[in-house]
């Protein structure tokens, strides 16, 4: 099984919730820290009790004072990408129903403060202009909400990976691909240096964007 940084999510009381894990390998398991990317996220410790190629069963939180229970296992594989999934057990004061739990690495971007809004996508190498910056994941529904993404006339996304953290922006630099509705693709509309802020625009996306949201973008031209 590779390493990196991954964007974890699982569904909570109050909507999907969203960790950036940091993960080393370190002699036979693998070490990391969690850092909640909601308002109020907390950073957390992950160690593996078990692991090989296929996946691994982890603790979160301090040895022998685990908080939950990781039990993850790799269900796509390609050049620079791992995603993985399976069940969050909480235990002690946060157990509950098991949770499903999806974790995606993906080497050509990674989750960032961003000066748009709170977090952001950023590129990690340098994307021409059509380049495939990262695939789209997530329930598939006939509901639009506020951060779903438009897939087709008939089809949104609820995004379980990083296209929750791309931010708008008037003179967006990427744009969804849906050419094959059942795998979308977010594309780089133009070049994109590594460093840079991946951003899209919502609204020529969405049309009608639910709920509303305020414009913070460094667009020389506003549409909103």
């Amino acid at each position: 099984m590779r390493v990196g940084e991954f964007l974890a999510s699982y569904p909570g009381d109050s909507g999907r919730v969203f960790e950036w894990i940091e993960l080393r390998r370190q002699g036979d398991v693998w070490m990391g820290q969690v850092t909640g990317l909601g308002a109020g996220g907390v950073t957390t410790h992950l160690r593996s009790r078990s692991g090989n190629e296929d996946g691994f069963i982890a603790e979160l939180g301090a040895v022998g004072a685990a908080t939950a229970i990781l039990d993850l296992r790799v269900i796509e594989r390609g050049e620079g990408e791992l995603v993985l999934s399976g069940r969050r057990v909480g235990l002690g004061d946060a157990a509950g129903a098991p949770a499903a739990f999806m974790a995606e690495y993906d080497a050509r971007v990674a989750i960032q403060t961003s000066a748009i809004h709170g977090h952001g996508v950023f590129a990690q190498r340098d994307l021409a202009a059509g380049d495939v910056i990262t695939v789209i994941r997530g329930e598939m529904t006939s509901v639009q909400t506020p951060h779903s993404a438009r897939i087709t006339d008939d089809v949104h996304c609820e995004p379980t990976g990083y296209l929750r953290y791309i931010n708008h922006c008037c003179e967006a630099n990427s744009v969804i691909d849906a050419a094959d509705p059942a795998r979308p693709l977010l594309r780089a509309r133009q070049a994109i240096r590594a460093g840079s802020e991946v951003n899209f625009d919502y609204i020529e996306n969405e049309g009608e964007i639910v709920g509303g949201f305020a414009c913070n973008c460094a667009a020389t031209t506003h549409h909103i």
